[in-house]
């Protein structure tokens, strides 16, 4: 009985070696993200954005939930992302980190002035970044230079859709 623990114990303490010695390989296998590549972002891709509100007279602005909750990505070059969102596409160019810049632009907003929709061209600016092929943010800046002056800052968290 005492031999029959003694190899129940060595077969268990060997097995238990491998495992260890399989599962760990002295760090050098490190898992990191695969890194950007332009190729690799086409594609629909969770929006998820967090804007500061706008008191507008009698009327708050809450802009997040005007914005999709997703956008189509797009590319046909090595520098420049489309991104659809809806009605309005805008362009960013983007540099070989993931790093991207959307330059002055044009946004249609419909705004309710309290005689029904109306469609305002918003400016719009921003940056932002791709950390991997499959996520990102940016920060942007809404402006409404013909009727309020408002300017809306909106954080977004961007995540690609399987």
């Amino acid at each position: 009985m005492k031999k029959l623990n003694l190899n129940v114990l060595s077969a268990l303490t060997i097995l238990g070696a491998i495992v260890l010695y399989s599962c760990s390989s002295g760090g050098s296998r490190d898992i990191a993200p695969d890194p950007f590549n332009i190729n690799n972002v086409s594609g629909d891709w969770l929006f998820d954005s967090e804007c500061d509100e706008y008191v507008f007279a009698l009327d708050t602005i809450y802009l997040a939930q005007q914005l999709p909750d997703t956008v189509t990505i797009n590319s046909d070059t090595d520098s420049t992302i489309f991104i659809d969102a809806g009605t309005n596409n805008l362009v960013a160019n983007v540099d070989l980190n993931g790093n991207f810049i959307i330059p002055n632009q044009t946004f249609l907003a419909d705004v309710d002035l309290g005689f029904g929709l109306t469609t305002l061209p918003i400016s719009l600016n921003g940056s932002g970044s791709f950390v991997s092929n499959f996520e990102g943010s940016m920060d942007v800046t809404f402006n409404d230079t013909i009727l309020t002056g408002a300017q809306i800052d909106c954080t977004i968290g961007l995540r690609k859709l399987e």
